[in-house]
C-alpha cells in the first residue's frame, strides 16, 4: 500500500497536477481503497487531518514573515541594501557578484524564503551584472546560489515547519542557522573570486570610508528588521510568531511613513498578495501533513529505520546516507513537501543515534536549499532564468559549481556539529 501511495502521487504530478493537490488526492485514494479492501474508516479523518495540519501557533509565523518580506521588497529596501553592499565589496574583482551574496545574506534576515529573495534581488542585480559584462547565465547562477542562504540565516520558513513538526525550539533552530549561513556566504564569495580572477573580471572603484559611512547610515533602518526579530526571540520577550508581528509593524512604519515608498492605499494589494502566497503555502502544509499521516500509518518510518540499520549502524555512515537521500529528494520535490513527509520519519532515527535535534534540523534545511539549485525541480534556477532571460540549461551549467560549494559546507556542518550547536547553546544556556 505504501508503494501505491507514492506511485499515485508521482503519477498525478507527472500529469501536471499541483503537488499540494497530488498529495491530497493520493491520500484520499488511499483512504477509499483502505475502506474497500480492509475495514471501514470514517472519511471525516480527511478534513480533521487537513485542519490539524495548520492548527498551530508556531505555523502562524509563516504568513507573518511572508508579509514582512513582501512589505520590505515593495518598499525599495532591496535597492538601499544593494548600494550598501557595493560600497564595501563592489571594488573587488567580481564586486557585483560579491555584492549579490552580501545582499542575500542581509535579505535572509527579512524574508526567510529563498524563492522570494531570488525574485527580489535578481530583478535588480541580474540586469546590473549583465551591464557590467557578466555572462548572463553566470549572473543568474550567482543569484540562484546566493538566494539559498535565505532560509538558513534566521528567520526561516522551513525551520518553522521543522520545529513545529519535530517539536524543536524554533528559536534554537534560528540561532543554529546563523553560522552555517555565514559559511555559505563566504564559500560562495570564495568561488566567485576564483571565477572572477580566472576570467579577468575588472575591478570597481574603491569607495572612501566617508561614503561607506553614509551608505551604512542609510542602511541602518532596513537592517533593523532582522535585529528586531532576532532580538525579540533572544531576549525572551517574543516567540517567533510574535516577532513576526513586530517585523510586519516595523516594515509598515519604515516603508509607509519613513521612506514613503508605499502609499497607505497600496497596502491593501500587498496584504492580498501576501495572503494568496500564504494560502498556497498553508494548503501545501495541510495536505502534506495528511500525506505524512497516511505514510506514518503504513509504518514507513520503522521500515526506513530497519533499511538504514540493515546497511550500517555507524552514526557517521547513517548521517551520510540521510544526506544523500535528502539531496536526491530535493532534486525531485519542493522543500516543504519533503519537510512534511520526512521530518516525522527521520528525526526519530537521529534521536536514536544521539544526534542533536537542532543540529539535524539545520542540516536538513541546508540539504533542501541545495535542492533549489538542482534540476529538474530547482525553483531558483527557473526564477533566475526567467529574470535573466537566458535558457535554463545555461543557468544549470553555471550553477552546478555553486551547488558543489554548498555541499562542502553541508558536509562540514554535518560532521562538525558545534558549527550549528555552539551558538544556540551559548545564547540559550
Amino acid at each position: 500500500m505504501i508503494a501505491a501511495l507514492f506511485i499515485g502521487m508521482l503519477v498525478l504530478i507527472l500529469l501536471g497536477m499541483d503537488i499540494a493537490f497530488a498529495m491530497g488526492c493520493a491520500s484520499l485514494g488511499y483512504l477509499l481503497i483502505y475502506n474497500f479492501i480492509f475495514r471501514p474508516m470514517p472519511l471525516t479523518i480527511l478534513p480533521l487531518q487537513l485542519f490539524d495540519g495548520i492548527d498551530s501557533f508556531v505555523l502562524s509565523a509563516i504568513p507573518l514573515f511572508i508579509l514582512a518580506g513582501e512589505i520590505m521588497s515593495r518598499g525599495g529596501i532591496t535597492k538601499r541594501l544593494v548600494v550598501f553592499a557595493l560600497t564595501f565589496v563592489g571594488h573587488a574583482r567580481g564586486g557585483l557578484g560579491h555584492s549579490t551574496v552580501v545582499v542575500n545574506m542581509i535579505m535572509a534576515g527579512m524574508s526567510g524564503s529563498a524563492v522570494a529573495d531570488t525574485a527580489a534581488t535578481g530583478a535588480l542585480l541580474i540586469p546590473a551584472m549583465k551591464e557590467d559584462e557578466y555572462k548572463p547565465s553566470f549572473a543568474a547562477a550567482i543569484v540562484a546560489g546566493a538566494s539559498t542562504i535565505g532560509p538558513i540565516i534566521p528567520p526561516s520558513i522551513p525551520m518553522i515547519l521543522i520545529g513545529a513538526i519535530a517539536g524543536i525550539s524554533v528559536g534554537r533552530l534560528f540561532i543554529g542557522g546563523a553560522i552555517p549561513g555565514l559559511l555559505m556566504g563566504l564559500a560562495l564569495m570564495v568561488y566567485i573570486s576564483f571565477y572572477a580572477k580566472k576570467h579577468n573580471f575588472k575591478r570597481g572603484v574603491k569607495i572612501p570610508w566617508s561614503e561607506r559611512g553614509k551608505a551604512s547610515l542609510k542602511a541602518i533602518l532596513p537592517l533593523g528588521l532582522p535585529i528586531i526579530v532576532l532580538g525579540g526571540i533572544l531576549l525572551g520577550v517574543a516567540t517567533p510568531t510574535e516577532a513576526g508581528v513586530m517585523g510586519v509593524l516595523y516594515g509598515i512604519i519604515l516603508v509607509v511613513f519613513v521612506y514613503r515608498e508605499v502609499r497607505p492605499s497600496q497596502l491593501y494589494q500587498i496584504f492580498v498578495d501576501s495572503a494568496t502566497t500564504s494560502a498556497m503555502v498553508m494548503f501545501l502544509v495541510s495536505t502534506g501533513v495528511l500525506f505524512g499521516w497516511v505514510a506514518t500509518a503504513e509504518q514507513l518510518g520503522p521500515q526506513l529505520t530497519d533499511l538504514l540499520y540493515s546497511i550500517t549502524t555507524n552514526k557517521v555512515a547513517i548521517l551520510l546516507l540521510v544526506n544523500i537521500m535528502l539531496l536526491c529528494l530535493g532534486m525531485m520535490l519542493e522543500s516543504i513537501p519533503i519537510i512534511l513527509l520526512m521530518t516525522p520519519i527521520i528525526f526519530p532515527i537521529a534521536t536514536s543515534l544521539g544526534i542533536d535535534s537542532v543540529h539535524f534540523g539545520v542540516v536538513m534545511c541546508l540539504n533542501l536549499m541545495i535542492g533549489l539549485l538542482t534540476p529538474p525541480i530547482g525553483l531558483n534556477l527557473f526564477i533566475a532564468s526567467a529574470i535573466g532571460k537566458v535558457p535554463v540549461g545555461d543557468v544549470i551549467r553555471d550553477a552546478y559549481p555553486f551547488a558543489l560549494v554548498l555541499i562542502l559546507v553541508l558536509l562540514f556542518i554535518t560532521f562538525y556539529p558545534p558549527a550549528v550547536t555552539w551558538l544556540p547553546d551559548l545564547v540559550f544556556n
